[in-house]
């Protein structure tokens, strides 16, 4: 049984527009998006305007139970490549053509939004008619004031190009952000729900979502929304207190979880974990920079409630060097020992095939990872989470290649050695099909359509499975991201040099583009 509290009810009858917020994947994950939570509290602040919700598998709104076919805009949150088959099996069972040509008059808008339709949504351009490229406070108002405007959107689809951030396949956009983020929408009112079942508990769970920051400026050259969402920009201390009051009071909600791609990057961190804690709130956060850990921050935490720190290894130092991640092994082990030393849990990521990588620092990983493993003082105190490195567009690492039985081989090792129950690695399969997604172009769309009704075989993933050269035309050649191709090719290459470009908010400006 589900049951959720805050849950927006308007009468149909005095609404102008009705738009389907959907989320191509699992309740969990949904209600664990404070993206999701964003839109849903945006739009319904609008009284024209009556926000439902859709999370798949069904193709049902949350609300009242409406088809997506019944609705005037249906929107996808487009955060993991994997979920675009979800989002056709969402259009598909809510009763709208798959194919956009296929679609007139009677149909909804389907337009889509979020990290991948802002870096390259090509691959989905044959089932979405309008992609929403950046932040989408920014953009909507617009967007639907220009629905309303319009007889006929569809076969003005056009129209929408005179907003900032609205693409359609071929004609330039220009990603566009809320460069303060007291301007941003911060949901206070946020949608709890109460259940005995775990698949509808979300990742945090019974925790209010409150948005320290966005973006990220550490560099990390393989991290694409480190890149794509640059600056970085967080909230003054006190409007989050004010916030995470109110959103207290309105929710019931006693646990906060600090959202944000830098979370402990936050000038006044410590400050932050502090003064919650001490107006009573437990406080979590999704993972820890390094470089931002402290012994007073993980005490403040530890007295607040939380019993595990995330942190991310990513490799061994040569290898963390080509990714530009310049945290040294002395670093790692230290801030290990200062989380047992508050009797916390230690959450460890790394990464599989990055740049550079030989097979003799996958043997030099696998004994590292097991010198970290058996720090622990106690069964359990480390796990880990080792993930195949995956080319993004817009990073340094979009002209490098996949090698599916390299990969293979080095998960093989890694598995051969590494012997603890709360070891994953995510399946190389699945890591190829999200290379070919996030690096193709618009001839996905046939593969994607097909992928319904008939199993892509790993020989044909492999042959889409192509790798750019810097001197190749990208099919997200017309998104501009406020990062500059040139600035993206002089850190490749500085990455297969081995060398380290310091952080830009301790180091000064090194010309990316993005705050131009």
């Amino acid at each position: 049984m589900l049951l959720e509290h805050n849950a927006i009810v308007k009468d149909l009858r005095k609404v102008d527009l009705r738009f389907a917020s959907c989320y191509p994947n699992l309740y969990r994950s949904a209600m664990s998006s404070l993206g999701f939570h964003i839109i849903y509290d945006f739009l319904n602040s609008r009284e024209d305007i009556y926000c439902e919700r859709v999370v798949y598998p069904t193709s049902k709104s949350l609300e009242t139970g409406t088809y997506l076919k019944e609705f005037d805009i249906v929107s996808f949150s487009l955060q993991y490549e994997q979920d675009y088959f979800n989002v056709l099996s969402m259009l598909k069972n809510g009763g709208i053509p798959l194919n956009k040509e296929d679609r007139n008059s009677t149909h909804p808008l389907v337009i889509a939004g979020g990290p991948c339709a802002s870096s390259n949504p090509l691959p989905m351009s044959k089932f979405i008619d309008l992609f929403v490229v950046g932040e989408a406070e920014v953009i909507l108002d617009e967007l639907l004031d220009k629905y309303l405007e319009l007889d006929d959107p569809r076969n003005n689809l056009e129209s929408f190009l005179d907003i900032d951030g609205v693409y359609l396949p071929d004609h330039p956009v220009k990603m566009v952000t809320v460069p303060d983020l007291k301007d941003a929408c911060h949901p206070i009112r946020q949608v709890v729900p109460e259940t005995d079942k775990k698949e509808y508990i979300p990742a945090f769970g019974r925790a209010f979502l409150l948005e320290v920051s966005r973006g990220c400026s550490r560099g990390c050259r393989f991290c694409m929304a480190g890149c794509i969402y640059r600056p970085r920009r967080e909230m003054p201390i006190k409007e989050l207190f004010k916030i995470a009051e109110r959103g207290g009071h309105l929710t019931g909600l006693k646990k906060i979880a600090l959202i944000g791609a830098a979370v402990s990057d936050h000038t006044k961190m410590e400050e932050l974990c502090e003064g919650l804690h001490e107006i009573g709130f437990q406080v979590t956060t999704p993972s820890l920079r390094i470089e931002s850990i402290t012994d007073n921050l993980l005490e403040i935490l530890k007295q607040s409630g939380l019993k595990t720190i995330t942190i991310a290894p990513e490799s061994i130092w040569n290898v963390r060097k080509a990714a530009n991640k310049s945290i040294t092994n002395e670093m790692i082990e230290n801030t290990i020992k200062t989380a047992f030393k508050h009797s916390l849990n230690v959450k460890l990521y790394f990464m599989l095939g990055l740049p550079t990588e030989s097979q003799n620092d996958i043997k030099y990983l696998g004994g590292y990872i097991k010198e970290l493993i058996s720090m622990g003082q106690r069964k359990n105190q480390v796990r880990l989470s080792i993930n195949p490195f995956i080319p993004k567009p817009h990073t340094p690492f979009q002209w490098e290649g996949f090698n599916l039985e390299d990969l293979k081989s080095k998960i093989d090792y890694i598995n051969s050695i590494i012997k603890i129950k709360s070891f994953k690695i995510e399946n190389p399969k699945n890591a190829l099909i999200q290379y070919v997604l996030s690096m193709g172009g618009q001839s996905l769309g046939d593969v994607l359509e097909r992928s319904m009704n008939e199993k892509i075989s790993v020989k044909e993933w492999t042959e889409l499975a192509h790798k750019w050269d810097q001197n190749d035309t990208l099919p997200w050649n017309n998104i501009d991201v406020g990062i500059s191709n040139t600035f993206l090719k002089e850190e490749y290459n500085k990455a297969l040099n081995g060398d380290l470009t310091p952080w830009c908010e301790e180091f000064g400006c090194y010309n990316c583009g993005a705050c131009d």
